[in-house]
């Protein structure tokens, strides 16, 4: 199977994430599947008291009804800060005042990337650590391809 199209490049992260035009809260998700162990899913799910700040969050998993700790980088704890603010509960990640959704967090990745899927920050993540690509112009090609 190629799983090509399921991988983004460290530049199309990057520039995804300093796109001021997305809404901090969006690129704080992207940031987090980049950064750490969860899903889209449990990301969303969170509340600001689930955001220990110095280095975890809490994150409950819907699937297995378990609770486990995930470590964040000083970065994503910098970003999840100015977004929490003063506010003391309520979702962690939010717009206008109501949680964000899936489907906003998934169309704007499109949109900052030609069609990448969200899904990949988290699949490329998986197989760097594992050492079973190498990013670079294999990929890049592979996508300008596909989008041709």
């Amino acid at each position: 199977m190629d799983t090509t199209s399921l991988l983004v490049t460290d530049l199309e992260v990057d520039t995804a994430l300093a796109d001021l035009a997305v809404p901090a809260a969006v690129r704080a998700v992207w940031q987090l599947l980049w950064e750490s162990e969860v899903t889209v899913d449990e990301v969303l799910a969170l509340d600001v008291p689930d955001a220990e700040l110095d280095d975890h969050l809490v994150v409950r998993q819907a699937k297995e009804a378990g609770v486990f700790e995930v470590r964040i980088t000083p970065s994503a704890a910098g970003v999840l800060r100015e977004l929490i603010g003063a506010r003391t509960d309520g979702p962690l990640f939010q717009m206008d005042g109501r949680r964000l959704s899936k489907a906003k967090v998934a169309s704007a990745f499109r949109t900052a990337t030609g069609g990448r899927s969200v899904h990949a920050l988290r699949f490329t993540r998986q197989a760097k650590e594992r050492g079973s690509i190498r990013l670079g112009s294999v990929a890049a090609d592979a996508h300008e391809e596909k989008t041709a």
